[in-house]
């Protein structure tokens, strides 16, 4: 088992869906392994309410994905960036949050490099474009805009400082960019207050989970028993060398995640 500070894998949780040259997918390919530091952490009626349980207690997984229905959308982008003396190109996959105003939340690794960026809620037959306001590399926040919100609806936050290790939850994401419908996992909070070191800066506050998190799920949310969005997941800790790591993911707090998101916007979302 690995000891406290050992040297695990990180992969970023977006996806390239194709098109990158050889010998740029390490370098700029979101999926791309970089090595990090895993420091130790110092009842209602199921028909209308996401946070309603099923009869045995447990969490009502198609509840909770219903009411998040029209405010998780997939993003696709086209990457161009200067590698020695040509241009390398290709495409990216990603999860956005729908907040109010047309605004979307995603990491920052999601649309890094992006010439054109498009998003695609679940009742949409054709993607919508979207721009970039602003993005925090260290944070690993960034916040989109589309100008077409309809059938978008904003997002339920709720409030990560009262996530305790054992609560169930799901992450809702576009793994793999497959097409069709979001793919949906289910786990529990493994544990609170994590902090991971990348080749951006150290991340704090993370909150880690069991639920299954792929290439495509970055900028999707991890979601609490009452439908409400709990973080961001961005990241997944693999197997490397002699350190075996399963079912190892990490989420940004949302309440990290929207202070960022003010800043970034000056104003408070």
């Amino acid at each position: 088992m690995a000891a406290a500070g050992t040297v695990v894998t990180l992969s970023l949780a977006a996806g390239t869906v194709g098109g990158w040259f050889a010998g740029r997918a390490d370098q700029a390919n979101p999926t791309s392994d970089v090595a990090t530091t895993v420091a130790e952490p110092a009842s209602s009626d199921t028909s209308t309410d996401a946070g309603s349980a099923a009869g045995d207690g447990a969490m009502d997984v198609s509840a909770v994905v219903a009411e998040l229905e029209g405010s998780v959308v997939s993003i696709e982008t086209e990457i161009s960036a200067r590698q020695g003396p040509g241009v390398m190109t290709g495409d990216g996959a990603g999860t956005g949050i729908v907040l109010d105003g047309g605004l979307i939340l995603t990491n920052a690794h999601v649309v890094a490099d992006a010439t054109s960026v498009t998003v695609t809620a679940s009742s949409d037959d054709d993607p919508r474009q979207a721009t970039i306001v602003a993005s925090d590399d260290a944070a690993d926040i960034a916040v989109l805009q589309v100008d077409d919100t309809s059938g978008l609806v904003p997002a339920t936050l709720g409030d990560s400082s009262t996530v305790a290790v054992g609560d169930d939850v799901i992450a809702i994401g576009n793994a793999l960019a497959l097409e069709g419908s979001m793919t949906v996992t289910r786990g529990i909070v493994s544990a609170t207050d994590r902090k991971v070191d990348t080749d951006s800066g150290t991340m704090t506050g993370l909150i880690q989970t069991d639920a299954a998190i792929s290439s495509g799920n970055s900028g999707g949310p991890l979601v609490n028993a009452a439908g409400e969005v709990i973080g961001i997941n961005s990241a997944v800790a693999t197997s490397s060398g002699s350190v075996a790591a399963s079912n190892i993911g990490f989420a940004i707090a949302i309440n990290t995640a929207m202070s960022v998101v003010d800043q970034l916007t000056g104003d408070s979302v």
